[in-house]
């Protein structure tokens, strides 16, 4: 299979921002998330939620305004601050043509690309830890023996704060062999870094996150979060290797026969791995992770459905020393923009992961207000758009920053 990349124009377009009002949205908590068969139910004790009506329009308005600009086909947006959701939206379509069927936040599947990272691997990972089947400064070496050659000196928490000196990213990897091979392949890598010495971003990391984590889980890592987290959570459209062809998926290539690229994965390590890859592969809608992120955000529990501790995700979250704006897993963004290496945040901005396929899910650790905002921005762009500054612009309207 061959897949073609369209050059775009390179120009500068930048969404007007829209004015701040006082009206306020009075809110009730959520509602519609399944718990799981025979589990017992009961109402967020909170009380609805105060939120700046007009700070949504205007979000929805700069979405809609990147839409216009050429920045990607369509996108859904959600928000909530802890258990209750505020804001639902869909803008535009899955593809570039008015007879494509448009956004829906509940329906259409996205490629979430590196926001797999937070949102599967770890997860699995922090469900364990709880479990006592991994423990975060256990030597990997401990759950897959042949991890870089047998190296000792890398533990589960370098893995999920990126420092332990695991490749970028898959070099000279054979896409054409069979997933087994693939993955045998990427976990005997030799290191490219001393552990502990400095931060290499890696998605072969999360690679390997993933098989150490299915290996102590005793079961496939799909199953494990389904059984635990997606089905709990109510997350009936969010799954692993989403089959090529998926008709409610977004696409995010265009192929040499003119088809939109949907299902499979946008990751050339996913790919290879048939979709079941640690640092990408996953697929879900904005709803669903919607569900998610109130869960994260209200301590671990939903609608009554405990998913993790509390202590967990406090842990997860916190940034980590020596590993520069990296949490467990997770990324804390800084007000001050990038920070150098091994300096931590002084202001966090927000806690969350994003996507390359122009996916992100943000978390306020002060207001506990969240944002899901998915797209597929990588399918055909119409011109050269910095997809960070994006959410930084409908984040700061959201939160009022």
């Amino acid at each position: 299979m061959r897949y073609v990349e369209r050059k775009t124009r390179r120009g500068s377009w930048r969404a007007a921002r829209l004015g701040v009002g006082a009206l306020a949205l009075y809110v009730a908590g959520c509602s519609d998330a399944a718990g799981p068969s025979g589990a017992s139910r009961r109402e967020s004790a909170q009380p609805p939620v105060v939120f700046d009506q007009a700070r949504l329009v205007a979000a929805d308005q700069e979405v809609r305004e990147q839409i216009d600009g050429g920045a990607f086909p369509g996108a859904a947006l959600v928000v909530g601050v802890g258990a209750q959701e505020v804001h639902r939206s869909a803008s535009g379509r899955v593809v570039w043509s008015d007879a494509a069927e448009p956004v829906d936040a509940a329906r259409t599947m996205y490629d979430l690309a590196s926001l797999t990272k937070a949102v599967a691997t770890t997860t699995a990972v922090m469900l364990l830890v709880e479990d006592g089947r991994m423990r975060l400064d256990d030597p990997v070496s401990r759950y897959v023996p042949e991890f870089a050659g047998g190296d000792r000196r890398v533990t589960i928490r370098q893995l999920l704060t990126h420092t332990a000196g695991a490749r970028a990213g898959a070099v000279d990897m054979n896409q054409d062999a069979a997933p087994s091979a693939v993955r045998r392949y990427l976990l005997t890598r030799p290191l490219a870094l001393e552990p502990g010495k400095d931060i290499l971003y890696s998605d072969i990391g999360f690679v390997t996150l993933y098989e150490a984590a299915e290996r102590a889980a005793r079961e496939p890592l799909p199953e494990l979060l389904r059984r635990r987290v997606w089905l709990p959570l109510g997350m009936a459209s969010t799954r692993f290797a989403a089959p090529k062809g998926c008709p409610r998926c977004a696409p995010t290539l265009l192929l040499e026969d003119g088809e939109p690229y949907r299902g499979g994965s946008y990751d050339e390590v996913g790919r290879a791995l048939n979709g079941l890859s640690g640092n990408a592969g996953l697929f879900s809608t904005a709803a669903d992770l919607a569900r998610f992120a109130a869960m994260i955000a209200n301590g671990g529990e939903l609608n009554g459905v405990r998913v993790l501790r509390r202590e967990t995700i406090d842990t997860f979250l916190r940034p980590q020393p020596g590993a520069g704006s990296f949490a467990l897993g997770w990324v804390t963004y800084c007000r001050e923009g990038k920070v150098p290496d091994h300096v931590a945040c002084k202001d966090v901005y927000a806690i969350g992961h994003t996507g390359s396929t122009g996916t992100a899910l943000w978390i306020d650790p002060r207001t506990r207000t969240w944002m899901v905002l998915l797209t597929n921005r990588v399918y055909q762009p119409k011109r050269t758009v910095e997809m960070q500054a994006v959410r930084r612009d409908v984040w700061e309207t959201i939160t009022g920053q």
